[in-house]
């Protein structure tokens, strides 16, 4: 390869000195150009400076006059003056400047009848017109008898709602004095201010700038500015070509000359002639350049000693990228390259295999109970136990969570179960105890066995573990299962489970998950307030309602990702415009899903609906919360961007009392098992309710929720419940034809206070024939409605 022909270092530096000391002349000319420029930029800036200055002053008046006529407008005491203007000169001359409504001598109003004439005579010292000019504007200026005055119009209503016109206001402002004095001026000469208005003369106010002269103070600075500038540019040029030809020679012979001893050094090293220790040249007069020379010595020895420890520090990152750093046994990395190892090897070696997978029971709860540093410390044991527990040769991999697996070679169904129930036994014997865990540690373990004849069907074997160990997890059974012999029911459940694969399909698939509003009404008057968001899942056309898919959600830990789910939807249903502004929307969350992070972020992004739509947090009172203070945290949160908290099925749950005093609940929802105790006339129902007494006097909303018959809706409004919600009242509907229904009607509502007052109300449209007949599936599943 030819190379480009090249220069010295030397030629470069003289051909820089040439080009610098041409960009010094340039750079002269050029800045006594500039000097001059900028002295009339300079003047220019200050003239638009002043005029912005100027102008900014007069929007400033303006504005401030028009907030002054915006109050009188609405003032209370201006509607009455003009209804009855027995006191209105007293008004006019003090009232209005001793409430603050005027704040200046500067300032004077009037009022007119809807005549179009003045309510009483002007003063002589502050005239006004006797009849209120038919002047297009709102607001003109005036020359009278040379001092020129602003004028503001504006009409004044009997109410807000500017139902009737009671007659109109004018506010006339001293112009001039009230611009100049109500700030001080930097750029403007405020003795040069004037408006060119003949006397009699009307201006209106767009017109104003047109006719407003000014001139900008003069700028002693700028002669002081151009001087100097001039001088620090001479003299930067001087010491500039200076430094220059100082530079050169220096460059010279403290750069160039080691420069080109270093260069000879690099091209030995190339050609092979390395010393170990070089001679210090006496030309080296630069220490960063011998730092470079030292450098490039210590490079080549620690090329040689890296090179001789890589292949040693590569087998040691393989091993660590294959172990769990918490329990010290394999990852799930390690279990799938020896997964597809082992595969291969038993196409041309048959023999049995076991696959078992396990599962810690309860330790999601465990872990939320009592940290996640007990939780660590759990998973370690349960690992060194089932290390202990398999044969010699066996790994043990964590799959992730508490989830661990392993599979055995050259065995059989009863050899693993033996293996498996050495596992159980350990764990059994292990000290958790010394932890401080109160609650039984177990283990479920599913195996799933494949012939040395069957290979072929090898790769179902993780699967079949997963259904034999959720086989070993139901109430009743061993804790060890055996796919085949203990998981028929269990296979047909999860294999072929219609509500499980429609759920894992709506949770990938936006839209799937359909959204249905139940109507809360207010009582006594029985008119709704806001809806209830329930979920129901659309699967092959078919409706499939909570009672069906809620358990799969619970068994397969799916509650985070099944709200989720509902939160877009719900945001999607709100994004549609279908609902009318002002109807407010009540959204149900599982306890554990509002400890996420996630949730809440994504519960704050959908407070942007609340200006349109107020929004509640339905929190289900069934499930345990162990992050209380999280909970409590994130709920104070969400409360400070509009969101109101209830308490759903209240009455059925871990602890009710604790949850109302630790959370920041604002309604509380009574189960349908407590409302329906208020139709006997019972112990039971007089216990139920004195307590909905005892919690409304506490302060809470409540809800009556399941309420089918009129005799338990009459309890409920006898004992002052605030809301009722139920099949009597509305049954669920789809956006559309609540949409439909509310086209039909008045369109606000709105979410009840902490009190259980209402912003507005509407009439619901629940007997609607079409809406009953379509909703006749869900009324033979009164019992599964419940599970919403």
């Amino acid at each position: 390869m030819k190379w480009p022909a090249s220069i010295s270092i030397k030629q470069v530096a003289l051909a820089f000195i040439a080009g610098l000391l041409v960009l010094l002349s340039l750079i002269g000319y050029f800045a006594a150009y500039q000097t001059r420029a900028a002295t009339h930029s300079l003047a220019q800036h200050n003239q638009s400076a002043a005029q912005s200055e100027l102008a900014a002053a007069v929007q400033r008046l303006l504005g401030q006059t028009e907030e002054q006529a915006v109050n009188l407008a609405h003032w209370d005491e201006t509607r009455q003056q003009l209804v009855l203007p027995e006191y209105y000169t007293y008004w006019r001359d003090q009232r209005v400047y001793e409430s603050g409504m005027l704040n200046s001598r500067f300032v004077q109003a009037a009022l007119y009848a809807q005549s179009g004439m003045l309510l009483a005579p002007s003063p002589v010292n502050n005239r006004f017109p006797a009849r209120l000019p038919p002047f297009q504007a709102s607001s003109w200026l005036a020359n009278e008898a040379g001092s020129i005055a602003l004028y503001y119009a504006f009409p004044v209503y009997n109410n807000e709602q500017r139902q009737t016109l009671l007659g109109h206001g004018l506010i006339k402002l001293d112009f001039m004095p009230a611009l100049l004095q109500q700030e001080t001026l930097h750029f403007t000469d405020t003795s040069s201010v004037s408006l060119a208005l003949k006397p009699g003369e009307v201006l209106a106010v767009p017109e104003l700038f047109s006719r407003l002269s000014f001139s900008a103070r003069p700028d002693l600075e700028q002669f002081r500015f151009q001087t100097i500038l001039s001088r620090t540019l001479l003299g930067l040029f001087v010491l500039l070509a200076a430094t220059t030809l100082l530079g050169f020679l220096a460059y010279n012979r403290l750069l160039m000359r080691p420069l080109g001893r270093l260069l000879q050094d690099i091209d030995a090293m190339q050609h092979g002639r390395f010393n170990l220790h070089p001679p210090r040249s006496p030309a080296m007069r630069i220490s960063e350049l011998e730092n470079i020379r030292r450098s490039l010595y210590d490079y080549q020895l620690q090329l040689r000693e890296l090179h001789g420890s890589m292949e040693h520090q590569n087998r040691e990152f393989h091993s660590q990228a294959r172990q769990d750093a918490l329990t010290g046994c394999h990852n799930r990395r390690a279990y799938e390259e020896d997964w597809d190892d082992f595969r291969k090897k038993l196409e041309t070696s048959p023999q049995g295999v076991a696959f078992l997978l396990f599962d810690c029971d309860r330790f999601k709860t465990i872990n939320d109970t009592y940290g996640h540093a007990k939780g660590d410390r759990v998973l370690s044991i349960v690992a060194d136990a089932l290390v202990m527990a398999l044969r010699a040769n066996d790994r043990l991999y964590r799959l992730g969570g508490d989830e661990f697996a392993t599979f055995l070679s050259r065995t059989t169904p009863a050899q693993a179960k033996q293996v498996a129930q050495r596992c159980q036994s350990l764990i059994d014997a292990a000290g958790f105890t010394d932890l401080g865990i109160i609650e039984p540690v177990g283990l479920s373990i599913g195996i799933a066995f494949c012939a040395a004849d069957q290979i072929e069907h090898i790769d179902e074997l993780p699967k079949q573990a997963d259904i034999a160990m959720y086989t070993a997890k139901q109430p009743g059974r061993n804790r060890i299962a055996l796919y085949g012999e203990d998981t028929e029911r269990a296979s047909q459940t999860l294999v072929a489970s219609r509500e499980t694969s429609a759920l894992f399909q709506a949770l990938a698939t936006p839209g799937m998950i359909e959204m249905h509003y139940q109507a809360i009404h207010d009582l006594p008057g029985r008119q709704v307030d806001y809806y209830e968001a329930l979920a129901r899942i659309r699967y092959h056309g078919d409706l499939m309602l909570p009672a069906a898919f809620l358990p799969v959600v619970s068994s397969r830990r799916l509650e985070t990702e099944f709200d989720m789910a509902v939160l877009h939807q719900v945001d999607a249903d709100l994004s549609s415009g279908l609902l009318p502004t002002g109807a407010g929307i009540s959204v149900n969350l599982s306890a554990q899903s509002i400890s996420r992070p996630e949730v809440v972020s994504h519960l704050l992004e959908l407070s942007c609906h609340s200006a349109n739509h107020p929004l509640m947090l339905e929190i289900t009172e069934t499930s345990l919360i162990t992050q209380m203070v999280e909970v409590s945290t994130y709920l104070e949160l969400l409360r400070t961007v509009n969101y109101r908290i209830a308490m759903d099925d209240f009455g059925t749950g871990y602890s009710p009392l604790r949850y109302l005093v630790d959370l920041p609940v604002d309604v509380v929802k009574f189960d349908i098992s407590l409302v329906n105790k208020l139709g006997k006339d019972n112990r039971a129902g007089q216990v139920v309710a004195d307590f909905a007494r005892m919690m409304s006097e506490a302060g809470y909303s409540l809800v009556a929720e399941g309420v089918e018959t009129e005799a338990v809706l009459c309890k409920v409004e006898s004992l002052g419940i605030a809301h009722a919600q139920g099949y009597l009242l509305g049954r669920p509907v789809p956006l559309a034809e609540l949409a439909a229904n509310l086209a039909r009607t008045p369109a606000p509502h709105a979410l009840p206070d902490a009190g259980g007052s209402v912003l507005t109300r509407t009439p619901d449209g629940k007997n609607d024939p079409q809406a009953v007949e379509k909703r006749d599936q869900e009324s033979q599943q009164t019992e599964q409605g419940k599970a919403e």
